[in-house]
């Protein structure tokens, strides 16, 4: 028998290549194998900038995929790229479609960024290097696999026809579009156009699947017709998912269908997206729950968890490299130098550990070129070498962050959504906050085997004088702790900066085990001549491990690592 003819031989090419499966669910129905040939473990998005963006035009075909591959996939444990080629159903792609339109092939005039961006394309396809086409076979060369993400109602170009995102279909068809200029997919003529869109890039490309980012951006129907918009959608993913079966039948391999999602699961009803049909119905592979373009230090993932268990669907976890950690921004002027301000490898570990904890399948990653363009961070991405192993990151040094509330939280997009835990203001009317930690290694084990050094949960606070009192707990029992400074009179302070109140979970005997621990903060006295109150701007709970150099799992202490725990 043909591969072909294997796949052809199974339900949605699944039986004979799907080589890995969750285990049974509930009422221990057999689990459905997951489609694709190999396992994802990391996934990296890009968002087709580099080479065409972040580079000085216009860029050979061998330097753009080196701009491409070089810092962030070669070399890498990363199992899939997906390309960010397609940025909406204006058909505007990043490659030589026929189906939509060429990004910015109407443009004789543009801006120098977009010259940039075009110079570099136009130069490709005049070459016959179509960039989706050269990107698969550069991906497969590495032993990748390669998707194609199509941004489902990317905006950038609403009001602009001169934005190279736009195309002649979005300017001559007002009818299809929502009021605030986005596309409505409860018109067919949108839907009609997605199919047409992605059937030419599972048909004329080595792609391995196609990824639908409902994240760029969020809306996709008029407010009243949520209901309505949701069944057409269906309707849609349904035909998605037999048209990637029909080219999983002529190439002989799995095509994959891939959703990324906000994280904050009731979002996803409020918008429309029916994700636990499209598991339940068998029509998607994998599902990334994500934040919009700020760092969440710790979504709630157990409702995607629990409502993949047992299909053939696998959840990934989003990890962002930009905004949302403390004394971490997002500055542009990073673009082309300055001091380093990216998140440290033990953040990295952090995120990592505690989606892992929850139950995930693996990491997503979206913005990763802040690490080594913007901020300059990590010219070479090099802490994916470990995030893949859960089992290796959790005896190395890493760090546990709060959320913290950016433009870009979940609240930007859904009434259902609420602010992030911090930072809080604590007044005499509302004088504690509470907020959870899930921690993905077990300290406590740690701790008792002297292999781990300390602990401190850290608060970040401001507004405070001498007189204030705050008592912390940790899972409902009181830390002894303290400022760092001491919180006294005569102590140089600089007194409008944030102060840090620690305590040491291991001396206390108090290192947590695996799993999720809440944090209490709460004011006992303050100061009654001073108005406003006490703002808890960042939490943070470190683990710190021994370096024992020369042993199984040994940290060796190096300058960079030195610098890193000084600056922590």
């Amino acid at each position: 028998m043909t591969a072909a003819a294997g796949i052809a031989a199974t339900t949605g090419a699944e039986a004979s290549l799907g080589q890995e499966s969750d285990k049974g669910g509930a009422g221990n129905k057999p689990a459905r194998p997951w489609r694709m040939r190999k396992a994802y473990r990391l996934i990296v998005n890009d968002d087709g900038g580099r080479g065409f963006w972040n580079w000085t035009a216009p860029l050979t075909t061998a330097k753009y995929l080196d701009a491409l591959f070089g810092p962030q996939i070669e070399g890498k444990p990363v199992d899939a790229l997906f390309w960010c080629g397609l940025q909406n159903p204006s058909g505007t792609a990043q490659y030589g479609t026929k189906a939509g339109e060429v990004r910015g092939s109407r443009l004789k005039k543009m801006s120098a960024s977009e010259w940039h961006m075009l110079a570099t394309l136009r130069g490709m396809l005049s070459r016959g290097d179509d960039p989706l086409a050269v990107i698969c076979a550069r991906g497969h060369e590495l032993g990748k696999d390669v998707w194609l993400s199509f941004r489902v109602n990317d905006h950038h170009h609403v009001g602009n026809p001169r934005n190279s995102k736009s195309s002649q279909l979005y300017e001559s068809c007002p009818d299809l579009r929502l009021a605030d200029g986005r596309w409505d997919y409860t018109k067919s003529g949108v839907r009609d156009q997605v199919q047409k869109l992605l059937r030419e890039a599972y048909f004329d490309y080595e792609v391995d699947g196609v990824e639908l980012d409902f994240l760029r951006s969020p809306g996709y129907f008029p407010n009243d017709k949520i209901a309505e918009g949701r069944e057409l959608l269906n309707s849609l993913m349904k035909q998605l998912r037999a048209l990637a079966d029909e080219a999983a039948r002529k190439k002989g391999r799995p095509q994959g269908l891939a959703v990324r999602v906000p994280s904050h699961e009731p979002g996803c009803a409020e918008t429309g997206l029916d994700w636990r049909t499209w598991v339940k119905e068998g029509w998607i592979d994998l599902l990334t729950a994500s934040c919009f373009q700020s760092a969440e230090h710790e979504a709630d993932l157990s409702a995607f968890v629990e409502g993949c268990r047992g299909s053939r669907t696998k959840v990934h976890w989003c990890v962002e490299s930009t905004a949302g950690f403390p004394n971490v921004e997002f500055d542009r002027t990073l673009y082309y130098g300055g001091r380093p301000n990216g998140p440290s490898i033990e953040h990295y570990r952090g995120m990592a550990l505690s989606a892992y904890e929850q139950g995930v399948d693996g990491l997503y990653f979206f913005n990763l070129h802040f690490a080594f363009e913007r901020y300059a961070t990590y010219a070479d991405a090099s802490f994916l070498h470990e995030l893949h192993d859960p089992e290796g990151i959790r005896g190395r040094d890493h760090t546990y962050l709060v959320s913290r509330q950016t433009h870009d939280s979940h609240t930007r997009f859904y009434k259902s959504a609420s602010q992030r835990p911090l930072p809080r203001t604590l007044t005499a009317e509302q004088p504690e906050c509470s907020f959870s930690i899930t921690v993905g290694a077990d300290l406590k084990q740690a701790a008792a085997e002297k292999r781990l050094q300390s602990a401190p949960l850290r608060l970040l606070l401001s507004g405070l004088t001498p007189g204030d009192e705050i008592a912390v707990l940790w899972d409902g029992k009181e830390l002894a702790g303290g400022f760092e400074p001491a919180l006294a009179p005569g102590v140089w302070e600089q007194w409008s900066g944030r102060h840090s109140w620690v305590a040491d979970l291991v001396h206390l005997g108090r290192a947590p085990g695996r799993g999720r621990h809440e944090c209490t903060v709460r004011v006992r006295q303050r100061n009654p001549e001073v108005e406003g109150g006490i703002v808890v701007d960042g939490a943070e709970l470190a683990a710190r491990f021994w370096s024992r150099p020369g042993t199984p799992g040994s940290q060796c202490l190096t300058v960079a690592s030195i610098q890193s725990r000084t600056s922590s």
